[in-house]
């Protein structure tokens, strides 16, 4: 659109100037004229030839109608109220030790904070939610769990109905016990049984993205080297993956956090698989990384900021793609 415009403003400049210099060459050597008019006409296509090239570029102009077509649904999506809004700001509220770095146009997002005498990173990326992790896991866990579920209807089915804790029970003609819907949950998953936290996680589940994040934490002590421990952010739980001592060095003191987190050290030693370790190492890791706010309420941001984030970072790359090609 601007190049039309740019078109519409030179044309006219372009003409006024040849017919102003029409009546002055009149009194010029015939030579040196034919010189002038060839300069005239080279001068009048390349601009013509640099102006309408876009012109005659339909696809460009066609590609640029359409993303901004998309540019304001994205807009008018953005600007709509949304919840996860509001559950980052409580979180960024609630949690001021935690400082946020967000840069526009870069995929990466740190927090970080003091604790005693370490520093620690937490470091996530928006890349998980155009990849999510686990497609071929997810799908062998919902088939084994539909295995499981027609197990159970079969077993209910053929004399199953005869079951300690049976809540509506009324004998039928055979002698069976009647057994109401709610008779085939599990006392634990039953509603007025619940506790308040087992509401709060069912809860928090419900709001939570359908996707895990890959998160890293970046723990350093000056003198002491860095752990560099890799989670994966899920329905509010963090999972620990691997643990890694990063050797106090020349390279390692040399990098930000942001690069010690990605740099990779072939020959190093990254530890054992975590599900590996004895389980009371396990469950200490966990208490360690929890005391420094790696907690519930972090695994629950995680996601919420990332979906804002790449709703908010295509809208500036439609915004910027759709600058180029007009």
């Amino acid at each position: 659109m601007l190049a039309l415009r740019a078109i519409a403003r030179s044309a006219p400049r372009t003409v006024s100037r040849i017919a102003a210099s029409t009546p002055k060459t009149a009194f010029i050597r015939p030579s040196l004229q034919t010189s002038l008019r060839s300069q005239i006409q080279q001068t009048s296509l390349l601009r013509a030839f640099s102006t309408s090239f876009v012109r005659r570029d339909d696809a460009s102009q066609e590609l640029a109608a359409k993303l901004q077509q998309e540019i304001a649904l994205e807009t008018e999506d953005s600007n709509a109220p949304a919840e996860s809004n509001e559950n980052i700001q409580r979180f960024l509220e609630q949690n001021s030790h935690w400082e946020l770095h967000d840069l526009d146009n870069n995929q990466e997002v740190l927090l970080t904070r003091q604790y005693e005498d370490e520093s620690i990173t937490v470091s996530f990326s928006i890349a998980d939610f155009n990849t999510p992790m686990m497609d071929g896991q997810g799908e062998e866990m919902d088939e084994s769990l539909m295995d499981e579920d027609e197990a159970a209807m079969e077993q209910s089915q053929s004399g199953g109905a005869n079951t300690k804790g049976a809540i509506n029970q009324g004998k039928t003609s055979g002698g069976n016990f009647k057994v109401a819907p709610q008779d085939s949950l599990a006392p634990a998953d039953r509603e007025e049984l619940k506790s308040p936290e087992e509401e709060y996680m069912d809860g928090a589940e419900e709001e939570q993205p359908a996707f895990p994040a890959n998160v890293n934490v970046l723990v350093q002590r000056k003198g002491k080297g860095a752990l560099r421990i890799n989670l994966v952010a899920d329905a509010g739980i963090f999972n620990i993956q691997s643990v890694t001592h990063l050797p106090d060095n020349k390279t390692t003191t040399s990098l930000t956090p942001s690069e010690l987190i990605r740099h990779e050290l072939p020959t190093l030693y990254t530890g054992p698989p975590f599900p590996q370790l004895d389980e009371e190492v396990q469950s200490l890791l966990e208490q360690y990384l929890e005391v420094r706010g790696v907690n519930t309420h972090l695994a629950l941001f995680v996601p919420e900021y990332i979906d804002v984030k790449e709703q908010k970072e295509y809208l500036g790359w439609l915004r910027r793609v759709g600058g180029f090609v007009e």
